[in-house]
C-alpha cells in the first residue's frame, strides 16, 4: 500500500498522460480497483454505448501497452485482465491483488462484484483496502485486530503480511437518513453460484466482530440465480440475532444458541436442504445430542408455536439486552449471462 491514498483525480490524470481518454481513465479506475477484469460490455454500460469501436480502441491501447491480457472464454468471450504492477503503480496500488490473475470462480464473482457497481455509480464506494482502513479504523477507531483479515506467508522469506477486506467484494456508504445524518455501511456478498450458503456463512463469521461495533449496517446478497435469496435472509436474519445476543450474560448466550439450533432443526425437518453446510449439518447432529430430553422437546414444541420469544422467557427472563443492532439485509439480482465460464468439466481459460 502507498503512504497516501491516490485521488481519483490524480488517478485519472495518471492515465490520461499515457494516453486514455477521461472516459477510458475513469473506466479503468473502476475496473482495477474494484475487480482487475472486464468484459467490453462492461465498457459499453460504463459509456451508454453500444459493443462496438469505441470498446475496441480500449481493448487495442490496453493490449499494446501491456497493461492487460485477453482470457479467452467460451462463445468467443474474451475477459480482459488488468495485471501489469507499474499500470496499479500509477493509481498508487502497486501491491493491490486484483492484479493477479485468479481462479475462474473468483474471476466471476470480480465480474459481478464490477456489474453491481456499475449499477450503483452513485454510492460512495470504499474501494481500496487503505480507505477501508481509513473508514473503519481510523474514522470509526475499530481496532485493526477486529477487521476481516488473511495473513500470507511469504515463500522466500519468513515474514508474513496481513492484508485487510481480501474478498475484495464491494463496500459503500450511504447517509442514512435526513435526520440522523450518519452514514450507513453497506456490504455486498457476491455468490457465483453455489450450491449452498457455507461461503456466505463463512463471510458472516468473518465479519462479525466488525459489525459489533457499528451502530446498523446492510449486507447485500448479489447473485445470478435467486434460488437461495430466501435461505440467505433467514440465515442472515438467524445471525442478527445471534449477534445482538452476543456479550449477553450466559443464560442470554444460552438462549441465542439454542435459538440458532430450533431454526436449524425446523428448517431440516421442513426439507429446507438449501442453507446446509457441511458445517452446519455436522453442528445440528453434535447439537441435537446436547439439546435431547423431554425440557429441550417441550421448549422446542413451545418454540414452533411463538418463535424465539419460547426460549427467552425460559432461560433468559431477566437478562437486560443491550441496544439492538440494526442490521438489514436485501438481495440484488445480476442479470447479466456468464454462461461463458462453462463448467468444471469444461474449464475456459487460454490467456493470449
Amino acid at each position: 500500500m502507498s503512504s497516501r491514498e491516490m485521488t481519483n483525480q490524480e488517478r485519472l490524470a495518471a492515465l490520461e498522460d499515457l494516453g486514455y481518454t477521461e472516459r477510458e481513465a475513469a473506466f479503468l479506475c473502476l475496473a482495477a480497483l474494484h475487480s482487475g477484469d472486464f468484459l467490453r460490455r462492461q465498457y459499453c454500460a460504463f459509456i451508454g454505448k453500444e459493443i462496438g469501436g469505441t470498446a475496441a480502441a480500449l481493448v487495442e491501447k490496453l493490449l499494446s501497452q501491456g497493461h492487460a491480457v485477453a482470457i479467452s472464454a467460451l462463445n468467443n468471450t474474451k475477459i480482459y485482465h488488468l495485471g501489469n504492477r507499474p499500470f496499479y503503480g500509477l493509481l498508487g496500488e502497486s501491491d493491490n491483488r486484483n492484479r493477479r490473475q485468479h481462479s475462474e470462480p473468483a474471476m466471476k464473482k470480480r465480474l459481478m462484484g464490477l456489474d453491481f457497481v456499475l449499477a450503483h455509480l452513485d454510492h460512495k464506494y470504499l474501494a481500496t483496502e487503505r480507505e477501508k482502513l481509513d473508514y473503519f479504523s481510523d474514522t470509526l477507531g475499530i481496532p485493526l485486530s477486529d477487521l476481516p483479515y488473511k495473513r500470507y506467508v511469504s515463500l522466500k522469506t519468513p515474514s508474513t503480511t496481513t492484508r485487510y477486506f481480501v474478498d475484495k467484494f464491494p463496500i459503500f456508504l450511504t447517509e442514512s437518513g435526513p435526520s440522523q445524518p450518519r452514514l450507513l455501511a453497506s456490504f455486498c456478498f457476491v455468490d457465483e453460484g453455489s450450491s449452498t450458503l457455507s461461503g456466505f456463512e463463512t463471510y458472516l463469521r468473518q465479519y462479525s466482530v466488525l459489525w459489533r461495533y457499528l451502530s446498523d449496517f446492510r449486507v447485500i446478497f448479489v447473485a445470478d440465480s435467486k434460488r437461495l435469496f430466501t435461505v440467505a435472509e433467514r440465515r442472515f436474519t438467524a445471525f442478527a440475532r445471534q449477534l445482538n445476543a452476543s456479550g449477553n450474560d450466559p443464560g442470554a448466550q444460552l438462549a441465542a444458541r439454542l435459538v440458532a439450533h430450533f431454526e436449524a432443526r425446523f428448517q431440516y425437518e421442513k426439507g429446507e436442504y438449501g442453507s446446509f453446510s457441511r458445517e452446519k449439518l455436522v453442528r445440528l447432529r453434535n447439537e441435537s445430542g446436547e439439546f435431547s430430553g423431554a425440557k429441550y422437546q417441550n421448549l422446542y414444541e413451545h418454540f414452533k408455536t411463538i418463535g424465539a420469544q419460547a426460549v427467552a422467557e425460559t432461560l433468559a427472563p431477566k437478562s437486560r439486552l443491550p441496544p439492538v443492532l440494526k442490521a438489514s439485509f436485501s438481495s440484488y439480482f445480476v442479470e447479466q449471462n456468464y454462461d461463458f465460464f462453462g463448467t468444471a468439466e469444461r474449464p475456459i481459460f487460454a490467456v493470449r
